[in-house]
């Protein structure tokens, strides 16, 4: 684990003191290939939230039997507001209370927002996979920046996410299931674009749902969970 980042982030209170971690971060990126042959665990991450209390979810499955092999649930007290563009910092600690609560270390992490599809190339999957030092993929509902054409309705279909200014890929909008908007996934870090959106595609593809099985399940625990609260 980066203890450096992590303690960057969890002492950031401003949104200039943010995006000077963030700065460093874009700079320790580095995307490898992955032989999927190897992997054995991948998780989902997921934070829903009631009032000043997050809830963090961890879900890891086996990527040969697509079957749940663990599920790890941590509450606490959210310190840091929501600002777009900045949602690791609001986000990383509960996610890292989970992580460290769980028995599995999962060879993979999907998180429910963005990679490099990000101003600065820093969002909450480049930063998590920066402090945790393993491969993650960011698979969004929505896309927080750059620009794509919508792609048909085929299922698998994938168009280009471009940055309007440097105009070079920053990531994919994928169309995984038919008659559903597009998820738009980038490269968190240590993993290859080419290689992230195979994996969501088959995560996907196991439950014909339009997010991969892990976030899925990840984000339907923690709604539950908040219920509770």
């Amino acid at each position: 684990m980066n203890f450096e980042i992590l303690n960057l982030t969890l002492s950031a209170k401003t949104t200039d003191e943010c995006k000077r971690v963030q700065l460093i971060i874009r700079d320790l990126i580095e995307e490898q290939d992955i032989d999927l042959s190897s992997i054995k665990t991948i998780a989902g991450v997921d934070v829903s939230y009631k009032g000043e209390i997050g809830i963090g979810v961890m879900v890891t499955i086996d990527f040969r039997s697509m079957e749940v092999v663990e599920k790890v649930i941590s509450k606490s007290k959210v310190s840091f507001p929501y600002i777009p563009g900045f949602l690791a910092f609001r986000e990383i600690p509960i996610i890292i209370d989970t992580f460290n609560l769980a028995n599995i270390t999962p060879d993979i992490i999907i998180v429910d927002g963005q990679g490099i599809a990000h101003p600065r190339r820093a969002g909450i999957a480049t930063h998590l996979g920066t402090i945790l030092q393993k491969p993650t993929i960011g698979c969004a509902k929505s896309l927080l920046y750059g620009e794509y054409v919508d792609p048909p309705n085929i299922q698998g279909y994938e168009t280009d996410i471009i940055d309007p200014i440097t105009k070079t890929v920053i990531g994919k909008a994928v169309k995984t299931k038919l008659s559903a908007k597009p998820v738009f996934i980038s490269v968190g870090n240590y993993i290859t674009l080419e290689k992230s959106v195979e994996i969501v595609k088959k995560l996907s593809e196991t439950i014909n749902c339009r997010l991969p099985i892990v976030t899925f399940l990840a984000d339907s625990i923690s709604k539950e969970e908040r219920r509770k609260v």
